[in-house]
Parts: structure tokens; C-alpha cells; sequence
């Protein structure tokens, strides 16, 4: 238990100085703006006991109190505004401490109140006539409650990265909330991740001492209030992770070496001791590894278990999937590492579904909030995903499988058995090219080319999502009249908004899918993206011409010609559109012969 307890600690420092901590990172620097010198300990120290609380308790509060799951997030939220607003607004910050005093009966006198001004909840940014640069007098109590009341606040909405030893706390606090290993654990990792944030908050009060800033009163809190609520509004929003990994997508993954500290049998083998690792089955049923695959054969693979609700899909299961490769993702909509994971996971199962390959991301939530549906429902669209979503909110899927990490994929062969395991971000090559050797296996002829497709880029908030063409699901047509089955004829609208689709000439639309029916046939798409994808196909080659207008530098892709000549034939993913960078732009897809059908458009950042 001691090697678990130093481990947890560690972890907990290497994610307050990994990328995790960015959304809250506004904050942490804000408390040091202050006047008062002991705001920062308090808002560590409320950051810390809000952690380790509602970690271990806020599933339980919110089923005793029978509460919507993301409840205590949005109070935690208000917390931050608030504080985000005393700081904009120093009245207010004085005002609401004479108010709270006057109603707790505290009676206590605030320091010189008209000299110091207020901010932060009442303890001002000192001007440049106080000498020590420090609030003086007596503590205000009241004081002293608000700088906890926003560390509590930190502490719910902050989600930090989730290493295998965060997983297993995690897991432990559903299943087994009331274990002493539980709440050491987790104190211990809250311990390790507040003392660099408490650095972070003090160096930022020095470097302002230093730089006088300070001593310029008012506008340095100002700001330091604006970023405050601009940050309380992508949490409201929940952009407050994507925005996260999308600037964070660049970065070297030092955190993860860090985290290889959590992996070594030592540290497997203790939490196996506590019940925070189950064994994995060794069920092999006899299997031999096929000829030519360098893929060993694993257990079989342990079925859906528990699942609250399926999402894109009816419900599944591993022995209903025979025949099938399957990629079983476990992941949660808040974990920044899961969120750069997504594209890649979205990108196989587009390119690879056809052929056989069926993806179910797992959702074992970390956090309460991240029980509720609608919630997830909102993170699936959000992120573009298609294929299935399981929501595993009592950890019964993610307990069969003796999983202890977001995010976490097993790779199922089409006889049922575990081929391989990955967990954490990286080696997608590797994994698209286990992805491709298994349909080969299954008998897919095409992946009989052993070069593999370049693999997704990284997300791109706003990124247009999937269109669909057939009248089943198209939900963005902008022609000036709905789409209709059989053949019709269609015309451009005049401007075409954004995110929609139109068509010029005679369509022929189905549920799935539109055909054209004569040369000259065009379609049109307005989009957010890096890429852009058509899934299409034609009974006969059927010569198409690209236009993308609007952007600047697009590229030559592996389907299109510099001159925009493109061929569709096989049912597939044709790639239209590569840019530098996401950028809004029109693609006009010209059919230069009748029988085309174009199923939807996909995207990658």
C-alpha cells in the first residue's frame, strides 16, 4: 500500500504540470492576484478536500438527493463566475462580504476597507501607498470562506489527465466507496496535484510583486476577472477540454512518461491486491495464432456488461458480433487525452466499417456529471462520432474487461478473441495497421495492400459534422426544395449557408443515398474542416471534377488530380479536400456521367 500511496502522490504532481491543468490554469494565477497573501493556500486547500470529497462521494450525494448529474458542476461553475465578477467588479466583492457578515452575525470589521477596495471577494489589489504590498489587520472570515468556496469550485470541475492510477481510484470509489485505500489514494493524489498548483499560484503573486503590477490596483484584477469568466463560460459550455487538447495536440507526450512509473508489474500486481485491478481471464479456448499474423491470440472477449443506454446504436454484443473485427474503446467525454484519441477512432471506423470492422466506445464516466446522458449525447455530437456508444455508468463493462485507463482499446479478432491492447494516446499507425492484418484474417480481400492510410488528424473544434445525402438522415439540404424520393430536378440556392449541402440537375434520392442522373450533375457542400470526405460509389467508373473555393492552399489528395479529376467506382471513402489547416471553404462535386450515388460527407481537422 506504501508503493501505491508514493505512486499516487507522484501521478498527481506529473498531471498539475501536464497539459490537464490548462483550463483551470486562468484561475490558479487569479488567487495570487490578490491582495490577501493567504488566498491561495485556501483556494488549494479548498481544491484539494473538494477533490478528494466528490471524488469519492459524488455519485452517492447526487443519487441520495436525487439530483441531475451535472448539478454540482454548475453550481461549481457559479462559484467561479462569481469570483471571476469580484474581480471585474470590486464593489461587488465588498459588498458581498458586509452582506455575508451582517447575515452569518460575524460582525467582523473589514480592514480599511475604503483604502484597500475589494476584490476577490473582498480582499483588494493593494495600492501603490501600502508598503508591504500585503493585505494587513485582522482576518475577515468571510474572507477565508470565499477562498475556500472557490477552491471547492476548482476541485469540481476540474478533470484532470487520467493515468492508470487516477482509472483505479476512480473505479474504486464506484465499487467499493467506502475502502480505506480509496480515500488514502485519492488524498494522496489530490495532495500531489495541489502543491504545484499552490507553486503556480505563488509564483504568479511574485512575479507581479515584481513587476509592479500590483501596485497598478485596478486593472491588473480586472483582467484577471475577464479571463476568470471567460473561462467559467467554456465550462458552462463544456469547450473547456476540447479547447484543451486542441492546444495541447502539438505537445511532446512527456506525461505519459511520467505515468510509466503507474505500469510496472509492482504497481499492477498492488492494486490486483486492493481489487482496483481484477485479473484478466485466461479463457484461451485453444486458439492458435493464424499463419502470417504476428498478433497472439488472447482471452476471449468479455461481453457488454451493465450498460445504461446505447447511443448511435441498438444494444450489442461481443458473441452477436462473431464474424466482425471490433475496436472496444473505453473512454469519457471530459478526458482531455480521450478527446485527442477521438478523430483517429472516428477515422477507422469510417475507412475500415465496410469491410467489416465495428467500433463501440465504451463511456465509463470519471466524474459524476459525466453520468447523464444528455450530457454524452451533446459530447457525441460535438466530437463527431458515429459508431456506438455503451454507457457504462457502474464500471460493469469496464470491470469485466479489468480495465484502469481512459482511453483504453482492445482489439477484438472476428473469432472473439483479444489480439491486442493499447492504452493512452499514440501508435496509431501501429493500431490501424493490427486494425487492417485482422480483416485481412476475417477474409477481407481489401486490405491485402499493406501500406496503410495516413491516420486522422487531430480535432478541431467547430469542425462541420457528418452529412448525410439520403433523405433518411439528411437533416442539412439547402436546395430551395426538400429532397424527395425518385428523380427530381434541383437548383443551387442562391448563397449556400454554412454546414448545409444543395444539388444542380436531375437527383434521384433514396434513404441512404442520392444518385445522379445525368452528365453535368452537381453537388455542393459548405464546410469547417481540414479534410474533407465523400463516401460514394458508382456501378461504373463514373468521371467526376473537385472545385474547392474559398480557401487558400488545397492540396492534391490521394483520390483527386491537381486538375480535380477524380474517378468514383468502388464503394468507399473518397478523399476530396487536404488543407494546411481547418478553414471554411465550398467543395462542388461535378458528376461528368450519370449513376454516381454519394452516401455522405465526413470530415478530419
Amino acid at each position: 500500500m506504501v508503493v501505491l500511496i508514493v505512486v499516487a502522490f507522484v501521478a498527481g504532481l506529473a498531471t498539475a504540470v501536464s497539459p490537464c491543468v490548462l483550463p483551470i490554469l486562468p484561475i490558479v494565477l487569479a488567487t495570487g492576484a490578490d491582495g490577501d497573501r493567504r488566498r491561495p493556500f485556501l483556494v488549494i486547500a479548498g481544491l484539494i478536500a473538494s477533490f478528494s470529497f466528490f471524488t469519492l462521494a459524488s455519485v452517492q450525494i447526487i443519487q441520495a438527493l436525487h439530483l441531475p448529474s451535472a448539478s454540482l458542476r454548475d453550481v461549481a461553475i457559479v462559484v467561479i463566475a462569481l469570483f471571476g465578477l469580484t474581480l471585474l467588479v470590486p464593489a461587488l466583492g465588498l459588498r458581498f462580504e458586509r452582506m455575508t457578515s451582517r447575515l452569518t452575525g460575524v460582525g467582523a470589521r473589514l480592514t480599511d476597507a475604503g483604502r484597500t477596495g475589494s476584490s476577490g471577494f473582498g480582499r483588494g489589489i493593494v495600492p501603490d501607498s501600502a508598503s508591504s504590498g500585503e493585505a494587513t489587520g485582522p482576518a475577515n472570515p468571510m474572507s477565508v470562506v470565499a477562498g475556500l468556496a472557490t477552491g471547492v469550485g476548482l476541485g469540481l470541475v476540474w478533470t484532470p489527465c487520467a493515468g492508470p492510477i487516477l482509472g483505479a481510484i476512480t473505479s474504486l470509489a464506484v465499487t467499493a466507496p467506502n475502502s480505506l485505500a480509496t480515500l488514502v489514494l485519492v488524498i494522496a493524489y489530490a495532495i500531489g496535484a495541489g502543491l504545484p498548483l499552490l507553486a503556480i499560484a505563488l509564483g504568479g503573486r511574485a512575479a507581479l510583486a515584481r513587476l509592479r503590477l500590483r501596485s497598478a490596483s485596478a486593472w491588473a484584477g480586472r483582467a484577471f476577472g475577464i479571463l476568470v469568466l471567460a473561462t467559467a463560460g467554456l465550462m458552462a459550455v463544456g469547450a473547456d477540454t476540447a479547447i484543451s487538447a486542441d492546444l495541447t495536440g502539438a505537445l511532446p507526450d512527456w506525461t505519459g512518461t511520467l505515468q510509466t512509473l503507474e505500469r510496472t508489474n509492482q504497481v499492477q500486481s498492488a492494486l490486483h491486491d486492493i481489487g482496483a485491478a481484477p485479473a484478466p481471464s485466461s479463457d484461451v479456448a485453444g486458439a492458435s495464432v493464424p499463419a502470417g499474423s504476428t498478433l497472439p491470440v488472447g482471452p476471449a472477449a468479455p461481453e457488454f456488461e451493465g450498460i445504461d443506454h446505447w447511443l448511435n446504436s441498438s444494444p450489442l454484443t461481443i458473441s452477436g458480433l462473431r464474424g466482425k473485427v471490433v475496436l472496444v474503446d473505453f473512454w469519457t467525454y471530459s478526458c482531455i487525452n480521450c478527446i485527442r484519441t477521438l478523430p483517429y477512432v472516428e477515422g477507422w471506423y469510417q475507412k475500415y466499417a465496410a469491410a467489416g470492422l465495428v467500433v463501440v466506445g465504451v463511456h465509463t464516466p470519471e466524474f459524476a456529471f459525466e453520468h447523464d446522458t444528455g450530457n454524452v449525447a451533446a459530447a457525441i455530437v460535438r466530437f463527431g462520432i458515429t459508431y456506438p456508444v455503451a454507457q457504462d455508468n457502474e464500471y460493469s463493462t469496464w470491470t469485466a474487461y479489468s480495465n484502469e485507463y481512459w482511453p483504453a482499446d482492445y482489439l477484438i479478432d472476428a473469432t472473439g478473441h483479444v489480439r491486442s491492447t493499447h492504452f493512452g494516446e499514440g501508435d496509431y499507425n501501429q493500431t490501424e495497421q493490427e486494425i487492417r492484418g485482422l480483416l485481412a484474417e476475417a477474409g477481407s480481400a481489401a486490405m491485402a495492400s499493406p501500406a496503410p492510410p495516413a491516420s486522422a488528424p487531430p480535432f478541431v473544434m467547430n469542425q462541420t459534422q457528418e452529412t448525410y445525402i439520403g433523405t433518411d438522415r439528411a437533416n442539412t439540404f439547402a436546395s430551395p426544395e426538400s429532397a424527395a424520393s425518385g428523380p427530381k430536378q434541383y437548383s443551387f440556392p442562391g448563397s449556400l449557408p454554412d454546414d448545409t449541402f444543395a444539388v444542380s440537375g436531375t437527383f434521384d434520392f433514396q434513404l441512404q443515398y442520392a444518385t445522379a442522373s445525368a452528365a453535368g450533375d452537381k453537388l455542393e457542400l459548405s464546410f469547417f474542416a481540414r479534410d474533407v470526405y465523400l463516401v460514394a460509389a458508382g456501378d461504373t467508373p463514373v468521371p467526376t471534377t473537385v472545385t474547392v473555393t474559398g480557401v487558400d492552399g488545397a492540396a492534391t489528395t490521394e483520390d483527386v488530380a491537381a486538375d480535380g479529376s477524380m474517378t468514383i467506382g468502388a464503394a468507399r471513402l473518397y478523399h476530396l479536400v487536404h488543407l494546411p489547416a481547418a478553414a471554411r471553404g465550398t467543395v462542388t462535386v461535378t458528376f461528368n456521367a450519370a449513376g454516381a450515388r454519394a452516401y455522405s460527407f465526413t470530415f478530419g481537422g
